[in-house]
């Protein structure tokens, strides 16, 4: 009888070890449950938008004729090349929340601006080949 009662234990054991199937999971799983914080992410983003408006801001300001416009330009070029201040939400500080180097990207910013600035501008040119406005010229002549 004793036997068969070790049989039976044995036979349980085993079927408890079944139920234990290891689960899979990714790498990316595992690193994405370790640094899983809402705040963090929430943060990221908000400095990542507030980065990614002054870029665009800088580029499409950059040449402008309004003045209005020439402003917006000015305060995100002194932004850029600001590398003293330190709060919150300055270049240098929001390219270290984001893990960027600040000096290469204000480089490359400013190497973009003078490069663009030697180009000529001709957009009158665009518009006297224009076919349209061609037929536009004859139509009031005839």
């Amino acid at each position: 009888m004793e036997s068969s009662a070790l049989a039976r234990d044995d036979r349980g054991f085993d079927r408890g070890i079944d139920s234990l199937d290891p689960d899979h999971m990714t790498p990316g799983q595992f690193s994405g449950m370790l640094r899983s914080h809402s705040w963090r992410d929430g943060e990221h983003r908000l400095v990542a938008a507030v980065l990614q408006d002054a870029i665009e801001t800088f580029q499409k300001t950059a040449f402008a004729e309004s003045n209005e416009k020439r402003e917006q330009f000015s305060e995100v070029y002194r932004w850029v090349t600001d590398e003293e201040n330190q709060t919150l939400f300055a270049f240098n500080t929001t390219c270290d929340i984001l893990d960027l180097d600040s000096d290469c990207l204000r480089d490359g910013l400013i190497a973009w601006f003078e490069q663009n600035k030697k180009r000529p501008i001709s957009i009158g040119a665009r518009f006297l080949a224009d076919p349209r406005r061609q037929v536009e010229r004859l139509a009031a002549v005839g």
